[in-house]
């Protein structure tokens, strides 16, 4: 009997488990597919998350320079006794706040290899994280509440970095300069069942915080539902706030309301 069917045969299993070994390394080497629509995860015995807003709602103890401060003390004169926010008036919620409230509204990612786009029930408001070398120039980047997201597999954990803020504040008056940047970490498992997203992110601000601001993790669960049409606009809210603003330095009471806005811009008609 020749050897060579006899060698043929005894490297089969041989092959076979190479074949399988590879399978599995690229199986472990894909990232995770975060495409769904989210919302708050419900953990077992209601150890509930609570609500969040931007750096976690209003937070006692946050490290703020002197500037930011002055920059909290001259919102909370803005917003007066009926604590406007800019959520009322339609503003967009911006990063990371947008990214800390799905609760009531829900949250849909859509992945593709090189983006993840996240959309926000609320205004259907939309953020876009460019992954891996498909990149807008810098000089192209256009500040905004959102900023620019840069995005980077390790592993199976997508990290951010966002950049390219407005300077402005979140919907409990925690403010952010056009300096600050945003680490931002995302990650699947499977929890009671469900696909879980955690997300977790830290703020560097040199002009409002003397040291980084880690918010708290906010972990949400994958639902079999959608997001539906909700439109508005901010431009409003923000020449109420620029009424109240010169009210402010004009040592007047800062009572500026929606219809002042309106006239102001009859006027300019």
């Amino acid at each position: 009997m020749s050897k060579a069917p006899r060698a043929r045969r005894a490297l089969i299993p041989t092959v076979a488990a190479f074949v399988c070994a590879g399978v599995i390394a690229i199986a472990e080497a894909q990232p995770p597919d975060f495409t769904g629509v989210y919302e708050t995860y419900r953990a077992p015995q209601g150890q509930g998350q609570g609500r969040a807003s931007g750096f976690g709602g209003p937070r006692a103890g946050l490290p703020l320079t002197e500037e930011g401060k002055r920059r909290v003390e001259e919102y909370g004169v803005l917003a007066g006794p009926t604590r406007l926010n800019g959520a009322t008036f339609c503003a967009d919620y911006g990063v990371p706040t947008m990214m800390t409230l799905p609760g009531a509204y829900p949250i849909e990612f859509i992945q593709k290899p090189n983006q993840l786009t996240i959309i926000y029930e609320v205004n259907n408001e939309t953020r876009r994280i460019y992954i891996g070398d498909r990149q807008v120039e810098p000089e192209k980047r256009l500040p905004s509440r959102a900023g620019y997201s840069a995005g980077h597999w390790e592993g199976k954990v997508l990290v951010v970095k966002t950049t390219d803020l407005v300077d402005a504040q979140d919907q409990t008056g925690n403010p952010y300069s056009d300096q600050a940047t945003i680490d931002e970490r995302f990650s699947l498992e499977e929890a009671n069942g469900k696909k879980v997203l955690t997300y977790q992110a830290t703020i560097t601000d040199p002009v409002y915080y003397t040291a980084p601001v880690t918010l708290p993790e906010r972990k949400y669960q994958l639902y079999d539902g959608f997001i539906i049409p909700y439109g508005c606009q901010d431009e409003i809210w923000s020449e109420l706030l620029d009424l109240r603003r010169d009210q402010l330095k004009a040592g007047k009471p800062v009572d500026a309301r929606m219809s002042d806005v309106y006239k102001v811009r009859e006027a300019r008609e």
